[in-house]
């Protein structure tokens, strides 16, 4: 194979491809990837330290402290100090953040599965398990 970057061209297309699809899903529901990506892994983990939301969600402590408050806003998640470590915050979904998600979720988990059946199973196993020797350099 000649020994060019179209592999990495070829990833970055389909990388930016399915952001696109993602934005576009998350914006109808008032949402942008940020705030949603915090949604979610709070749904999923449960209270969780500003911190570890940023290391899930893949963003900067000071883009994440905006994301927060634009959620507290929207009242779909509280946060509160940690009576443990008062320099810690704890975020949880509201009442209101957890029925939004309940609600839009699996509606978001069906479209984006759509994208990605055009794969078969093994195909699907077989690129997580190249994207993961990629990314573990």
């Amino acid at each position: 194979m000649k020994n060019d970057l179209k592999t990495l061209t070829i990833l970055l297309r389909a990388t930016n491809f399915i952001q696109e699809k993602i934005k576009e899903d998350v914006s109808k529901y008032d949402l942008n990837l940020s705030e949603f990506g915090a949604l979610e892994v709070l749904y999923h983990k449960g209270p969780l330290p500003v911190q570890s939301i940023c290391e899930k969600v893949l963003i900067a402590n000071s883009s994440m402290s905006y994301v927060i408050e634009n959620l507290i806003k929207k009242e779909l998640i509280d946060k509160v100090k940690n009576p443990s470590d008062r320099r810690i915050h704890i975020v949880h979904l509201t009442k209101k953040g957890t029925m939004l998600f309940d609600e839009i979720y699996p509606r978001h988990l069906s479209y984006m599965r759509s994208i990605i059946n055009v794969l078969d199973s093994n195909e699907e196993e077989k690129l997580q398990f190249l994207l993961k020797k990629l990314g573990k350099q």
